[in-house]
């Protein structure tokens, strides 16, 4: 497990549930996907209060935030310049094509 990850799951407070393995799995593939392609890793990791895991990426104007909630999928909203250019709410597999979409527009 991904040290940003296990930190995460190692603070405790009471208000916030653990996050579950689904939850969880989600956000080591997305951590994995990032180190592959060898870019900027500068993210921010942060327990929501529902139980799922808050990921945020900047890379120059580009903004990813991407949460992977309980129920395996992930949310997500890319931004440029504070602009939406995308966003939805889909399973991990379905995930990762936009992602790359977006990623090539750096």
């Amino acid at each position: 497990m991904h040290s940003q990850i296990t930190a995460v799951l190692n603070r405790v407070n009471p208000y916030i549930p653990e996050l579950n393995d689904i939850a969880r799995d989600n956000a080591e593939k997305v951590l994995n996907y990032i180190e592959d392609i060898n870019l900027d890793r500068d993210v921010l990791f942060r327990p929501t209060s529902c139980g799922s895991l808050s990921i945020a990426w900047k890379i120059g104007d580009w903004e990813y935030q991407m949460e992977c909630v309980k129920n395996g999928y992930i949310i997500y909203t890319f931004t440029k310049g504070e602009y939406e250019k995308a966003s939805g709410c889909v399973l991990f597999d379905d995930f990762i094509p936009q992602f790359e979409k977006f990623l090539l527009m750096l």
